[in-house]
């Protein structure tokens, strides 16, 4: 009898640590900054407006039926890091256990002089991905938030969520800590592919798409796509999250595949969509926004493969670009077309991700 009130007491402990297992938006906190503008333009480069993913994210939870009162969204002129400070705490406190916190932040970002992963407001003192963190564990009485960022260095927030194990904070980031991000929006829209339930990224085919399955997906496209490695972590409380359910089941095995399409003798990439009932093949190119669709004859279409590829232990040289020289190193790890190198008389600390564009033997 003891034992079973044991097993019954570990398992009552064990379901209140997984928490909210799905984003059930009447429950759902939406906290957003997007910054393509800043006040110091000497220092951070502006973007181009023009089709932002940042609003189309925020519609697409307006339409989930996420109320108004649980969302705020700062962007350019009026984030700056007083105004989204004197706002976030605040917006956070208004949650009730059992909630769940979806953040999201796109612009600059960068290492301030202490080391610390920072994102840039459009003006005033630096936002740390540390702040970030700590202000939704101290403010913030859900146990549940996801943290999601496009930008330079924003693999920090997945560093963070991993400070605070009793929660179940889970980081989505378009690049690791250590490295600049692209100026494109290939990974907020891979994320919003996730959240609308694009049947391409239920990697498994089962009609729902988990969290683990979104960020194994991003991390794929931004290989791909950017050349650079993305970060995220899922606590083991989050395996099962559900992002979508009843996803459409994919009936060509070719939807969602990589690949480019033969325009007068260049290859553009992009991937598929559909399969059209006379076999065309639906692709949609990367680019900025990925507005670009085209219904194309599968003969101009073939599989993307990496333009080169070299074994794990291999002698090489990588180019610098900061120096514009090539530096023996050696390959310690793969993930998709990207190889992570140590460079021979350096410190593991210079150890990186890096594009086999920039690789030779």
């Amino acid at each position: 009898m003891k034992k079973y009130f044991l097993l019954l007491f570990l398992l009552v402990i064990n379901l209140k640590g997984i928490g909210q297992q799905k984003l059930d938006y009447s429950r759902t906190w939406v906290f957003m900054v997007g910054v393509l503008e800043w006040a110091d333009a000497n220092t951070f480069a502006s973007f181009d407006k023009k089709g932002r993913l940042d609003t189309k994210i925020l519609n697409f939870f307006q339409k989930q039926g996420v109320p108004a009162s649980q969302m705020l969204y700062l962007k350019d002129q009026k984030a700056t890091t007083k105004a989204v400070r004197e706002a976030f705490a605040p917006f956070l406190k208004q949650a009730k256990k059992g909630d769940a916190l979806f953040f999201y932040y796109c612009g600059h970002g960068y290492k301030n002089d202490g080391g610390k992963v920072c994102f840039a407001n459009y003006q005033g003192a630096d936002w740390t991905a540390e702040e970030i963190v700590k202000t939704v564990n101290e403010n913030f009485a859900g146990n549940t938030a996801i943290f999601t960022a496009d930008c330079c260095n924003s693999g920090g927030l997945a560093k963070e969520v991993q400070k605070y194990p009793s929660r179940n904070y889970a980081a989505l980031n378009s690049v690791v800590p250590t490295d600049v991000s692209t100026g494109n929006w290939t990974f907020s829209n891979a994320l919003l592919y996730g959240l609308e339930g694009r049947n391409f990224v239920d990697i498994d085919n089962n009609g729902q798409i988990q969290l683990p399955e979104l960020a194994q997906y991003i991390d794929t496209e931004m290989a791909i796509v950017e050349g650079q490695k993305s970060l995220y972590f899922v606590p083991n409380t989050m395996k099962n999250f559900e992002i979508k359910a009843g996803v459409p089941i994919k009936k060509n095995s070719r939807i969602g595949e990589r690949v480019q399409v033969d325009y007068d003798g260049t290859d553009w990439l992009g991937f598929i969509e559909n399969v059209e009932a006379d076999k065309r093949l639906k692709v949609r190119f990367y680019s900025y926004t990925n507005n670009e669709v085209e219904v194309v004859e599968a003969s101009r279409v073939k599989a993307f493969k990496c333009t080169k590829d070299f074994p794990i232990g291999a002698r090489v040289k990588v180019y610098s670009t900061n120096d514009k020289a090539w530096y023996a190193a050696k390959v310690l790890k793969k993930f998709s077309c990207l190889h992570y190198i140590h460079y021979e008389g350096y410190e593991d600390e210079y150890d990186e991700w890096v594009s086999v564009d920039i690789i030779k033997e």
